[in-house]
């Protein structure tokens, strides 16, 4: 039997039997779980804000067989449904989810990760281009799990490379907003394929939502 309590953050989320859901669930101190949501199909389900992609609770979660974890009296922090509402805004918050579950896949600590996608969706929802701002989310990524490259900086970045090196340094608080931070996003996202051998499926999407 597996019992905690902690901060979670809902990376997908994906449709159970009629009425439930299951999330892809970050946790601050215990790794990637997997929750079983019963009922949130339902239009009066308590647990509705709970099965919205990237929202933030705290909660006990039990598991007393299986691979699935029940969350008990659940907290919400913060819902989703803001970083939803905006197709751009959402394929840059499932790019940077995807990447996230795929580079760590395990129930191992992730405390550093953790807390920097916390940021990141916090970044999200503010004036802030979303593909610049998931490019920033996608070095911190990247250099958390072993995979750091400096690239090196321009005061003004013209090229995908030279804002890569502008966002290292600069981090969130900047506000690029041009179709270059699309290519860089794009560019970020397939060195992280290259390390993780992994696909990602959002990336696709990335040129659907340009500006």
């Amino acid at each position: 039997m597996r019992d905690f309590t902690d901060n979670c953050v809902v990376l997908k989320i994906s449709d159970y039997r009629d009425n439930d859901r299951i999330a892809k669930v970050l946790t601050a101190e215990n790794g990637l779980v997997t929750v079983h949501l019963r009922g949130v199909k339902k239009p009066k389900a308590k647990l509705k804000p709970f099965a919205q992609a990237f929202s933030v609770f705290q909660t006990r979660l039990v598991c007393n067989r299986g691979s699935f974890m029940t969350p008990v009296d659940p907290m919400l922090i913060a819902d989703g449904f803001g970083l939803c509402a905006d197709l751009k805004t959402f394929t840059a918050a499932s790019v940077a989810a995807e990447a996230t579950a795929a580079a760590i896949g395990d129930d191992e600590p992730h405390t550093d990760i953790f807390v920097e996608f916390l940021k990141f969706i916090k970044a999200l929802g503010g004036c802030g281009d979303a593909y610049y701002t998931a490019t920033v989310y996608m070095l911190h990524l990247l250099r958390a799990t072993g995979f750091y490259r400096e690239y090196t900086y321009t005061e003004n970045p013209t090229t995908q490379l030279s804002l890569l090196g502008y966002a290292q340094r600069t981090g969130y608080e900047a506000r690029q907003s041009s179709d270059l931070a699309r290519r860089a996003l794009k560019y970020v996202c397939v060195e992280f394929e290259k390390n993780f051998d992994s696909g990602l499926k959002s990336l696709d999407s990335i040129d659907l939502y340009a500006d």
